[in-house]
């Protein structure tokens, strides 16, 4: 399967290379030194995950089958190459649908900002990231546009999985799993991610997802296959795109 990526950040590459005659050190960082995730209050990266619509606020982390996943995947690449340690912190909020839809989201996007705060008050030399999935990537992207200066340096992360306010024209990094996605998300393209936050911003969706990529016919009838496990299996993917936004971001 061919993945899609477009980053519109600028983004310097430097590779270094050792020199044949020189037996290269061997790794000091090997992923077995240390879980995926720790539960130590103040790592050196705290991601708050906001999970999907009906999904568990008590298992999982809190943060849904997608969010767990990919943020764990992400921390196993990332710990091949750093001992930075990674915790995941649910955002709490009523991950439900129907009319009470746009209030959630707004609480959502109130309590992962006080958990910025609070959390960026305790732990003064942990970074932080946003990683939402399907409601929780509303929520992520809702949050990301209310950020204060202060909280924007220390974020070095946003992504939203299946986002239904993604904006096919924002000026961040785009990642489609298989093929071209571009649609609008299902509640229409949102709010551009503000400019300072941009190198550090993802969207991911998959070209049969209609939550994020709405068709031009539009879609009628339950959730789609795609949109309900494909991010699940495709954890792994998910997890390198991450990498590659910490990376550069000098995480």
């Amino acid at each position: 399967m061919i993945g899609r990526r477009v980053s519109y950040a600028l983004i310097a590459l430097t590779l270094a290379g050792c020199s044949p005659s020189v037996t290269p050190a061997a790794p000091t960082t090997p992923s077995a030194r240390q879980p995926a995730l720790v539960d130590t209050n103040c790592a050196d990266l705290i991601v708050l995950g906001a999970r999907g619509s009906d999904q568990s606020a008590t298992k999982h982390h809190g943060v849904g089958t997608e969010v767990l996943a990919s943020v764990t995947a992400m921390a196993e690449q990332l710990h091949t190459r750093s001992t930075k340690t990674v915790r995941i912190v649910g955002i709490p909020y009523p991950a439900v649908g129907g009319p009470k839809y746009t209030a959630n989201v707004f609480t959502g996007v109130s309590r992962a900002r006080q958990l910025l705060t609070t959390l960026g008050k305790k732990c003064p030399d942990s970074q932080f990231g946003l990683v939402g999935f399907s409601q929780g990537a509303h929520i992520v992207h809702g949050a990301a546009l209310e950020l204060t200066p202060a909280q924007v340096r220390r974020v070095v992360l946003v992504a939203m999985i299946s986002d239904p306010r993604r904006n096919p024209g924002d000026q961040i990094t785009h990642w489609s799993y298989d093929a071209a996605t571009p649609g609008p998300g299902k509640l229409g393209a949102g709010t551009p991610i503000p400019k300072a936050l941009r190198s550090k911003a993802i969207t991911l969706c998959a070209r049969d997802d209609e939550v994020c990529n709405w068709p031009p016919g539009g879609y009628s009838g339950q959730l789609s296959e795609t949109h309900r496990h494909f991010y699940e299996t495709h954890a792994a993917q998910t997890g390198e795109q991450l990498v590659s936004v910490l990376t550069s971001n000098g995480l």
